[in-house]
């Protein structure tokens, strides 16, 4: 006999993989983003109460951290080429680290001067609405077919960037800042998740010798993926900074050294239908968990957060990029304005806000992301994409190395 929570649990996959492929069509046929069509789907659920049919399906920031965002930056990480990234890397791990802190500040600022919201509630909510969103970002570049570097670039930053709200998160939650000891700790967290992310990888790398069956080869990536994420997350470091280590171990050596060109072809379908459904997932599930009438009871609140969200993008990209141009790696102007357009809210921000504990300003802070996640999804997501198709930025100029990643996702 399958039980209430079971059958509710298999009646929302069933549910995913209709709208999913629905939305699809629908995308194609209105000329939408396919991301725009499936939040709104799950919008209408939301607002007719469907919603409330999957109360024992146990969706929370636990399952969106560790089931719904490692897939997608496992998946990124693999197609992001090591010889593309040494040349951004200064860009993304400034973005990544120091973009976020900036994020976050700017952010909270602006709410607590102009919606008097507590300061300490006011940065906390700046650090839960700081990351980029992988699953989105990594969504529209695939459809638009961006240059490489900047590609890199955008997708790096946003499964690097998840680890620094992670890590600082509970450290506003408990309001106990120490300089020194918040360092050591981000620190280790960030480092720790380095060398899982080096010493799952190089493990799987012996493994893989000795497996020649091509299906066989691509469902241990899979343990690969949420291997390095469980012994990560075990140790007490970054979970989702050794599943991208692993990611871009796995695209830039293993497959090239111990796989045949029958496993890559089998693997690079398998991750793009895997990546597809958890980013339909991801989509479907904001629209559906969003308390429609408490994001329009808080409709000003959210705009404002919006609003601060957009002006501490733009004020932490370009000062990080004059910087790291000092520092020799000059980003085009345009890329500039692209990276400031693409700081999209999420998964991340959303799990983290579900994540809160009972207080008096929780429901305020969760309409606000579910709100911000909204929109930016939806308009900043169209504008993206649509000034991604109308100026084409052009590669960086250098010589086109060829990689086994070229023929894998093409």
């Amino acid at each position: 006999m399958v039980d209430v929570g079971t059958g509710s649990s298999l009646t929302f996959v069933l549910l995913v993989i209709v709208l999913s492929f629905l939305s699809a069509i629908l995308s194609d046929k209105l000329k939408v983003s396919y991301a725009t069509v499936l939040i709104a789907i799950g919008l209408v659920l939301s607002f007719l109460g469907v919603s409330g049919q999957f109360g024992e399906v146990p969706i929370g920031g636990s399952l969106i951290l560790g089931l719904v965002v490692p897939p997608t930056i496992f998946e990124a990480a693999m197609r992001t080429r090591f010889e593309i990234f040494r040349t951004v890397q200064k860009t993304v791990l400034t973005l990544s680290i120091f973009g976020v802190i900036i994020s976050a500040v700017v952010s909270g600022l602006v709410l607590n001067i102009s919606l008097g919201l507590p300061l300490a509630v006011a940065l906390t909510f700046g650090i839960i609405i700081s990351p980029t969103d992988p699953v989105s970002v990594a969504s529209i570049l695939k459809r638009v077919r961006a240059p490489e570097a900047l590609t890199t670039v955008l997708e790096s930053e946003a499964y690097f960037n998840n680890a620094t709200p992670v890590i600082l998160y509970p450290i506003a939650i408990s309001l106990t800042i120490s300089p020194l000891q918040s360092i050591t700790t981000f620190a280790y967290i960030f480092g720790g998740g380095v060398l899982v992310g080096f010493l799952v990888s190089g493990i799987a790398e012996l493994l893989y010798r000795q497996i020649t069956e091509p299906l066989a080869e691509t469902s241990f990536t899979i343990a690969v993926l949420f291997g390095s994420y469980a012994f990560a997350e075990s140790v007490g470091v970054s979970g989702l900074i050794a599943v991208a280590i692993a990611g871009i171990y796995m695209g830039n050596r293993t497959i090239r050294i111990a796989m045949s060109e029958e496993t890559r072809t089998t693997m690079a379908k398998f991750w793009d239908v895997t990546t597809f459904m958890v980013t339909s997932f991801a989509l479907l599930l904001i629209g559906l968990k969003a308390d429609f009438w408490s994001l329009v009871t808080f409709a000003p609140f959210i705009l404002a957060a919006f609003v601060a969200m957009l002006l501490a993008r733009v004020l932490s990209v370009y000062p990080i990029l004059g910087l790291t141009g000092l520092m020799g790696e000059r980003i085009p102007h345009s890329y500039a304005r692209i990276l400031a357009m693409a700081g999209l809210r999420g998964a991340v921000s959303i799990a983290l806000a579900l994540s809160l504990p009972e207080g008096p300003y929780r429901e305020l802070m969760v309409a606000m992301t579910f709100g911000v996640a909204l929109i930016s999804l939806v308009f900043q997501g169209e504008l993206l994409q649509l000034h991604l198709k109308r100026t084409r930025p052009r590669e960086l100029p250098g010589p086109r190395i060829a990689s086994v990643d070229d023929t894998r996702f093409s």
